[in-house]
């Protein structure tokens, strides 16, 4: 059976030859003058040098720098030194005690909120599960390493935990899935330019179509990747590549072909041997060679695989096989000898034999004696202790389990405690929204989109009536999302009321830049420095006229026109305290019958999702725009909801959307 290539990367790997850098960085540790960090960095290098050669001497080293870290109370260090020992473990195939390590490792990363350090201890203890064969396990920690990679934008480790997955799914004989993960991972490694990703991405998809026995869709990946082998000189790659196209072309029945390919395989393995790749070539040598009818040839490569094959998987057996017939044999001759010369023997046994059988006995007798003694004692002294250790064991676990328990309830109290002040702060930012009965009062055609990311939000909508023609809206989004959000969000919709009805001020543009200065008078109260804010898109709506007035901040103003978008663009300055602060710029625009109006925050187009987990982008917000404006407005918010959700799929929503759309 052919397998999938398997690239599992342990992150956190600091590179380098041991030999070569040991006297220095052991120096740089030895030396107490030099800051702890650096010692503690010297520390984790070596162990990382030796990793792969001596796992035990990195275990070591391992200790010394958590010993060192915790000492020192360096809580990013003691996660590295946690992550050197789980590594060690994991070389010397002690699973159990690798994944304890990670996890306190992860769970120190999750303290400081390193998010690449969270999906590295992710990563690896997804790849130790994989070893376990605990495939459901693995996929969750792999799952929840993509998120928070493709959150941080971290390329390499995207393309890794894809082809992870890719792996996971292959053991778990889901081959749809297994090649849509090793695809993403191909277009990752595309983005990366990783040529030897690439070419291996392309054989992970080609082996799954051929595990599937899709030779014609196999073979274009194939062809890909030992393109890129032969162009970068990846020899194992060429060869274990150019053995499948054999195999595939064998199965199309184009043996000609199938024959090049495997004997320039073969012509490369003469160069540099490996077994298991050779006994591949060989028999796929043994059956094209067949089906040509060359009977000669198909049975010399068929004797070079099994010869190969014994080789490998039987030549421990076959060795040990030998030596007992070997010594079956000797111990025959032995027991022939012995009859042979039996006659001549007995009567000199005989006597021999009467005079000492009764020494023999009294011995044997004092021998079982005392040898019943000793045993008795040593094992009523061996149970004695065991019972102490079980006993003992078993106190250990109770309170353990007491403490777990007890911790389990606080911090379900705790949670109780967190959920319940957040549901209330939702209660509050709730009353500052204007209340829908005002919008359908004042705007028949329109919609609001508003999806808060947490159960509070950053992003919040706006609308003051100032007189029965005029009408003030605005979409604003505030620094940051859940409660940070929220708070803010209190501040700056105060301050836009406040603008209105206390300074009477009604220009858009001035509005935005008396906001600006009430809010940063509010944060300049604060001891500490405060530069939150918000964007926002704020527009003054004559239902008589058919005109708007309109100013932003860092959000643009879209108009929708006979299918084509209009865009006003914004002042590039936030709400908030800025260095040099410009004033905003208000446009007045005449609007037409069916003319579609929308004003929204970044929350929409920086959604990640789709086939290659993107971002949405501003440009196919545009598209969309186009399309929905022919709708009537329900059918557009609709239309909104429902491309946003196709395109999020399984990933978690990234931050607070709010889009508001005026239909004239």
């Amino acid at each position: 059976m052919r397998k999938v290539i398997v690239v599992i990367i342990i992150l956190f790997v600091t590179s380098g030859l041991y030999s070569q850098r040991t006297d220095s960085l052991w120096a740089l540790y030895k030396n107490t003058k030099n800051q702890d960090s650096i010692r503690l960095t010297a520390l984790y290098e070596m162990a990382w040098d030796l990793i792969y050669t001596n796992p035990d001497s990195s275990y070591a080293l391992g200790v010394k720098q958590l010993e060192m870290a915790r000492a020192k109370k360096l809580k990013k260090f003691e996660s590295k030194a946690l992550n050197t020992i789980g590594a060690s473990y994991q070389m010397r195939g002690n699973f159990v005690k690798a994944i304890d390590s990670y996890q306190k490792c992860l769970k120190i990363m999750e303290e400081l909120g390193d998010k690449k350090g969270i999906a590295s201890a992710m990563g690896n203890i997804g790849s130790l599960y994989i070893d376990l064969k605990e495939y459901q396990k693995a996929l969750g920690y792999q799952m929840r390493c993509l998120k928070i990679v493709q959150q941080i934008g971290n390329l390499e480790g995207v393309a890794s935990a894809l082809n992870n997955i890719c792996v996971i799914y292959t053991n778990l004989h889901d081959y749809d899935q297994a090649i849509s993960y090793a695809q993403k991972s191909l277009d990752m490694y595309d983005l990366l330019k990783d040529t030897y990703g690439i070419a291996s991405a392309n054989a992970n998809i080609a082996n799954l179509y051929s595990e599937r026995r899709m030779f014609e869709k196999a073979l274009p990946y194939q062809l890909k990747a030992i393109q890129i082998a032969e162009k970068e000189g990846y020899t194992q790659l060429q060869i274990t590549t150019g053995s499948e196209i054999g195999s595939t072309y064998y199965h199309l029945k184009k043996n000609d072909i199938a024959l090049k390919y495997l004997n320039a395989a073969q012509k490369l393995l003469n160069e540099d041997p490996e077994p298991s790749a050779q006994v591949l070539v060989a028999s796929t040598l043994s059956e094209v060679h067949q089906a040509m009818g060359n009977f000669k040839e198909a049975f010399k490569n068929y004797e070079v695989s099994q010869r190969l094959r014994d080789s490998l998987y039987r030549g421990d057996i076959q060795k040990e096989l030998t030596e007992k017939e070997l010594q079956a044999e000797f111990d025959k001759k032995l027991v022939a000898d012995s009859l042979k010369n039996a006659d001549e023997k007995k009567i000199t046994d005989a006597l021999i034999f009467a005079k000492n059988s009764q020494i023999e006995k009294d011995r044997i007798q004092k021998i079982a004696l005392y040898g019943g003694l000793v045993l008795l004692i040593v094992g009523g002294g061996v149970m004695y202790n065991r019972f102490r250790i079980i006993r003992r064991q078993r106190d250990i676990i109770e309170l353990k389990n007491r403490e777990t328990e007890e911790q389990k309830i606080i911090i379900e109290e705790k949670q109780k405690e967190i959920l319940a002040s957040i549901s209330y702060a939702k209660r509050l930012q709730e009353a500052i929204l204007p209340p829908r009965s005002l919008i359908t009062e004042n705007l028949q055609q329109s919609f609001i989109m508003y999806k808060p990311k947490d159960i509070v939000a950053g992003d919040f909508y706006w609308i003051e009536v100032v007189n029965k023609d005029n009408l003030l809206i605005a979409a604003a989004d505030c620094t940051g999302h859940g409660v940070p959000g929220a708070l803010v969000s209190v501040v700056c919709s105060n301050a836009l009321n406040r603008t209105v009805k206390e300074f009477e001020i009604t220009d858009p543009g001035k509005i935005l830049d008396k906001t600006r200065e009430l809010v940063v008078e509010t944060f300049e109260r604060s001891e500490t420095e405060v530069k939150d804010g918000m964007d926002i898109s704020l527009c003054l709506l004559n239902k008589k006229t058919r005109t708007i007035e309109w100013a932003g901040a860092n959000n643009p103003l879209w108009i929708v026109r006979g299918g084509k978008i209009i865009e006003f663009k914004p002042n590039k300055q936030a709400i908030g305290k800025v260095d040099k602060p410009a004033l905003y710029e208000t446009h007045k625009v005449k609007l037409e019958a069916e003319d579609c109006i929308y004003i929204f925050t970044d929350g929409y187009a920086d959604q990640f999702g789709g086939p290659n987990g993107k971002k949405f982008k501003y440009h196919q917000l545009v598209e969309l725009m186009c399309t929905i404006s022919t709708m009537p407005i329900n059918d557009q918010q609709k239309k909104l909801e429902t491309e946003f959700e196709a395109w999020k799929g399984n990933l978690e929503q990234v931050d607070d959307i709010c889009v508001i759309g005026i239909k004239i």
